[in-house]
């Protein structure tokens, strides 16, 4: 029975306990519009909005006495209905608390809280002061905090204010009638006080108790003792912004050294604007790998239906048009069907590659559910299926990839240049200690370096950016392989080409359907079929059509359509794949403080 007991305990533990750690708050804004008394009171009235997320039934603010007589909380009202929220006040000879009571469930909710902080204000010979934390020392993030004080009366010959802060500088509003003053921050992290001290002509506060002493001196030498403070992290920032930033401007200039030294392809006396032949007999799977320096995936899939067809053409398949019709739609399939000598596993032995019977192999897989044949939607279907976070088709050609690379390397020619390998990967290692190093600078010194953030990420970025042209760019063929893809290329122009398909020798168009599995990978089989249709019309020639391929109404149209498909299943590969005293009035933002009245904590449950 204590087992079941347990189990049932851990089982709730576990259903339950998910929603309680996913319970989050913080605030918008705050809104503070501090009202000073000539005794020396001040009247706070607070707007704070919390953005709940999850069931919050209680918030808690907490204050502490020093500087302060006392603290007297006189209300909380929800500001949207205006009634009045149960709390409770608990009092120690070092704080005051209020408790108050909600119900609030991932919303946005606004309370209006009022307090009097009791002979807060000091009177000196020479100045009045009021220093106090007008937010506590533990809090919630804040987006934005607005704060007004308001005097007793006009204050022309003397209105200062000094805002202590870790957050960056904000805006302060001095109002030509001398009454009051405005400041607002934004961005105010959690468990960071902001405190202000404002200073005043002591005249009008004649009901406070004189300090007969003058201290308007020593309150502005403390204050320049601050912003020094405060400034000493500016200094340390500055320089580790000049320090990166020169390594910056030299990793740019190392960018280029290197794009000029190690980056341009190697010259070749090769001049040949036409192929009418292909350069090498390579099965159409290796070409795929021989026209780009990288992984290139939509050259993959277009080498991968190339090589279905070139099974077709070498008597392994055959290719039927077929029409998938619906209520409103008609779409036009491929069906692979395969012959006696596709499943003979021994011809496969004889005459193809492993790599090409790994695409024979799959399609044999693919078709259990459909006979003896699998059509493009079996294949597209199979292909956009997950395994983790990868497709079948990314995982299939990814592997297929790898293979076929390490076969061209060992069997014809070495596709990337050795030193312009070593000198991109020293490049980018270098970006990426750049990035770390820059990373782990704004973090240590992110609660007194806040602005070093704004500075260093955009130089990240570019260095990021650096890095990843370098990987695109810092590559190069060998000097074999630069004139092979030259050589292909020039073949890819001459299937393009119409006027020279019409004065090719005669003994190159029977080859058509040859050239049709090259060109499918060089991305103009669209481009040949058309030209080929027009040549047939113009020399009113017979287009004959391979005896591998079964058209849908008797014509060759259908072949024209492929590129579509190619399309396709690259899309499913990429869905396997965001800181005086001559004036008489003024004031700003600094770091360091901390010695004014106030503080506490605040939090909501």
């Amino acid at each position: 029975m204590r087992k079941f007991n347990v189990l049932t305990f851990l089982l709730v533990l576990l259903i339950v306990s998910p929603a309680g750690w996913a319970k989050s708050y913080f605030h918008p804004s705050i809104e503070q519009v501090f009202t000073l008394q000539g005794n020396g009171d001040v009247v706070v009235i607070e707007k704070r909005s919390f953005s709940f997320e999850g069931s919050f039934s209680w918030a808690r603010l907490s204050l502490l006495r020093k500087g302060v007589e006392d603290i007297i909380f006189e209300g909380v009202w929800d500001e949207k209905t205006g009634e009045s929220c149960p709390f409770e006040i608990e009092r120690s000879p070092q704080e005051v608390s209020l408790r108050f009571s909600y119900q609030a469930q991932d919303e946005v909710r606004v309370f209006r809280i009022q307090y009097r902080l009791k002979g807060v204000v000091k009177r000196f010979r020479d100045v009045a002061e009021f220093y106090w934390k007008v937010i506590e020392d533990q809090h919630a993030r804040i987006e934005e905090l607005s704060t007004t004080f308001i005097l007793p009366d006009k204050s022309p010959d003397l209105l200062k204010l000094f805002v202590h802060t870790q957050a960056a500088p904000g805006e302060m509003t001095f109002p030509e009638d001398y009454r009051s003053v405005h400041f607002r921050l934004e961005n105010v992290p959690a468990d960071t006080f902001v405190e202000a001290r404002l200073l005043m002509d002591p005249g009008i506060f004649q009901a406070v108790p004189l300090q007969d002493e003058p201290r308007y001196e020593a309150i502005l030498n403390e204050e320049k003792g601050f912003v020094e403070a405060g400034n000493l992290p500016v200094r340390q920032g500055m320089a580790l912004f000049l320090l990166f930033g020169g390594l910056g401007i030299a990793y740019l200039v190392l960018f280029f050294v290197y794009y000029f030294r190690y980056g341009r392809e190697p010259r070749s006396s090769y001049q040949r604007e036409y192929e009418q032949e292909p350069p090498r007999p390579i099965a159409p799977c290796f070409l795929g790998v021989t026209l780009s320096q990288r992984k290139d995936f939509q050259l993959l899939v277009r080498a991968f239906l190339a090589t279905i067809f070139d099974l077709a053409r070498r008597g392994f398949l055959t290719v039927h048009e077929e029409e998938k019709r619906g209520i409103l739609l008609r779409r036009q399939l491929l069906s692979f069907q395969f012959t006696e000598k596709g499943e003979d596993e021994k011809e496969w032995e004889k005459e193809l590659h492993p790599l090409e019977q790994e695409v024979l192999s799959l399609l044999k897989q693919l078709r259990a559910s459909s006979g003896n044949a699998v059509t493009t939607e079996d294949i597209e279907e199979w292909g956009r299926e997950m395994h983790g976070s990868k497709s079948n088709m990314l995982l299939f050609l990814e592997n297929w990839y790898q293979e076929l690379r390490k076969f061209v390397e060992k069997n014809y020619f070495p596709i990337l240049d050795k030193v312009s390998e070593k000198k991109r990967n020293l490049f980018i290692g270098i970006g990426f200690a750049y990035v770390v190093a820059g990373f782990l600078t704004i973090f240590v010194g992110a609660s007194s370096l806040i602005f070093l953030s704004i500075l260093l990420v955009p130089m990240i970025v570019v260095v990021i950016l650096l890095a990843a042209l370098a990987w695109r760019f810092l590559s190069r063929w060998t000097e074999e392989a630069a004139l092979e893809y030259r050589r292909w290329m020039a073949f890819r122009r001459f299937l393009s080409d119409f006027s020279l398909l019409r004065e090719a020798p005669a003994q190159i168009l029977p080859l058509w359907d040859h050239y049709l599995v090259y060109a499918i990978v060089l991305g103009v089989a669209e481009k040949l079929l058309q030209n080929l249709k027009r040549y047939a019309q113009e020399t009113q020639i017979a287009f004959q059509g391979p005896s591998w391929y079964y058209p849908v109404h008797g014509t060759m149209a259908g072949l024209a359509h492929f590129d579509a498909l190619s399309r396709g299943i690259e899309n499913m590969v990429n869905l396997g794949k965001a800181l005086s005293t001559a004036t008489t009035s003024g004031g700003g933002f600094s770091g360091g403080g901390g010695g004014g009245g106030g503080g506490g904590s605040s939090s909501a449950g």
